[in-house]
């Protein structure tokens, strides 16, 4: 991204609260992808709110002086005099005035605290003597006091202070803007040129009446002007000041190298939130491809109609079939009460699970839609899960694909129970594929942690490693995942040593998710 030079100090101040609270963004990418913000992030996106309200202000005063200026010329409205309309434009540039005093005393005290309210969002009303006396120190350590002091109403040392006085009388007591007295003299011309006032009026009269008009017009219009176009530059020098000492005191980001480094950070975070299907018929190998299309010509033989729909999920679909590791998972859905649905089918090459596809569309079984829509190929039928919402990766993913990990390791070890004569080639293909459960387990946590989403398992473990202190465990079952154990107790070994810190990392994520469903 081109960062063009800056303008001028607010400019700079502009684009720096701006990329300060976007760098904070980058480092909470696990808020960002529940649509969530820490009160930190909330601060200083608040500043970066009131440093655009200023720049609003300063627009509109500069379109008022515009107006003002025009006034003397442009056409008015029926039953509304020149002088009533300029009155009405001055009245709206005072107010400015005191909206722009606000806003930079609330954006200097929000810059300035120590520390971050619990509320950020519900700012106190900060005057201008409050600052002064509570962060004189402060605004003097940044090189500020004097400017700030100029937004005292009672203060004498510039034009500022006149128009905030000029607003509060225009506001709150008899308005001077209407009752000056070349205004006063313009309402006087304005009757005396009436055709009826006119005809009792002698010529000398009436050119007097002309002189009045003309000269009242020039001072009210002229002097209007004047003063506005001395406020507005006054105030612009000020904003100027302050800007260029915020940047510098809070060494805001404003250089190109810097801003283009926040905005790669966000783009790269952003694209983390996404979540891919990497899987291509194109990508399954022969004599793979012969065997699904051997399954395929199977199932179809023998549920004849009712087969709905066959996903291909994995690795065979990544291109990352890895022969004597990987398993072929494939997904059918059929279109009949099947008490069978939920049943794990195995055989010697394909592991397959069959739903009915009442089930399948069930909330039980988003899991596995999920699964299909993001790291799957649908071979045959109807696509069942063309339209699944799909969340941003993070907290709300990791408890779609892991919170059953309970129950996979009660499975386990019910299994084990009802199978004592099992042999070690059994038990170490369930040891194998409840290890690979574990380690997409502890993925989900780490998702969770910091959003991300890959479904290839080696890239699982990377992530892993990069916020694991304990590489000889994920050592220790990336092993297993490949070579499986072959004895009872080391299988049950897995289950008890696994169970207790997979309920305490679930419920940590289901607590998360309660609590962020009970405050939306």
């Amino acid at each position: 991204m081109e960062i063009k030079p800056y303008a001028n100090n607010f400019e700079k101040l502009k684009a720096g609260t701006l990329f300060r609270s976007i760098q904070k963004e980058n480092g909470e990418p696990e808020n960002i992808a529940l649509g969530q913000i820490s009160k930190e992030l909330a601060f200083l996106q608040r500043q970066s709110q009131y440093v655009g309200e200023i720049e609003r202000v300063l627009k509109e005063l500069r379109l008022s002086v515009t107006l003002i200026k025009e006034c003397k010329t442009m056409a008015v409205p029926d039953n509304v005099s020149r002088q009533e309309l300029l009155a009405y434009y001055q009245g709206n540039f005072l107010t400015l005035v005191h909206q722009m005093k606000d806003k930079i005393v609330q954006l200097v005290h929000l810059m300035t605290e120590g520390t971050v309210p619990e509320k950020p969002s519900i700012e106190k009303n900060i005057t201008v003597a409050d600052l002064l006396h509570k962060k004189q120190k402060d605004l003097k350590t940044i090189g500020i006091e004097e400017d700030i002091k100029q937004w005292e109403q009672d203060s004498q040392t510039g034009g500022i202070s006149v128009a905030l006085r000029k607003r509060t009388h225009h506001h709150h007591r008899v308005s001077g803007l209407r009752y000056n007295q070349d205004f006063v003299n313009l309402g006087f011309t304005d009757i005396a040129t009436n055709p009826n006032f006119q005809q009792g009026l002698t010529d000398y009269g009436k050119k007097q009446i002309e002189k009045m008009r003309l000269e009242s017009t020039e001072r009210l219009f002229s002097g209007a002007l004047s003063k506005t176009q001395n406020t507005l530059t006054a105030i612009e020098e000020n904003v100027e000041k302050i800007s260029g000492a915020l940047v510098s005191y809070f060494k805001l980001p404003i250089s190109q190298e810097e801003a283009s480094g926040i905005i790669t950070k966000q783009s790269e975070m952003l694209g983390s939130f996404d979540v891919v299907n990497r899987c291509s018929i194109d990508k399954v190998p022969e004599p793979h491809k012969s065997l699904l299309n051997d399954l395929l010509v199977n199932i179809r033989e023998k549920h004849i109609d009712k087969v709905v729909a066959v996903y291909l999920v994995g690795s065979l679909g990544r291109g990352e079939y890895e022969e004597g590791y990987s398993d072929i998972n494939v997904y059918i859905i059929l279109n009949a009460d099947d008490e069978e649905g939920q049943a794990l089918r195995e055989d010697f090459m394909f592991s397959l699970r069959v739903f009915s596809e009442k089930e399948f569309l069930s909330e039980k079984s988003q899991k596995f839609r999920v699964i299909a829509k993001t790291d799957g190929i649908l071979l045959y039928g109807k696509d069942l899960v063309k339209d699944e919402k799909l969340p941003k990766a993070g907290l709300f993913l990791a408890l779609i694909l892991n919170d059953d990990i309970l129950e996979t390791l009660d499975n386990a070890k019910e299994w084990a129970e009802e199978n004592p004569t099992a042999s070690p080639i059994q038990i170490s293909r369930k040891s194998r594929r409840l290890v690979k459960r574990l380690i997409d387990f502890i993925y989900g946590v780490a998702m969770s942690n910091k959003p991300q989403y890959t479904a290839s398992r080696k890239e699982r473990v990377e992530k892993i490693l990069e916020e694991s202190l304990n590489k000889k465990v994920i050592d220790t079952l990336v092993g297993i995942s490949r070579y499986g154990v072959g004895e009872f107790e080391s299988f049950k070994n897995i289950i008890e040593g696994f169970r207790s810190r997979a309920e305490m990392n679930l419920k940590k994520m289901q607590d998360v998710k309660a609590h962020l469903d009970h405050s939306d």
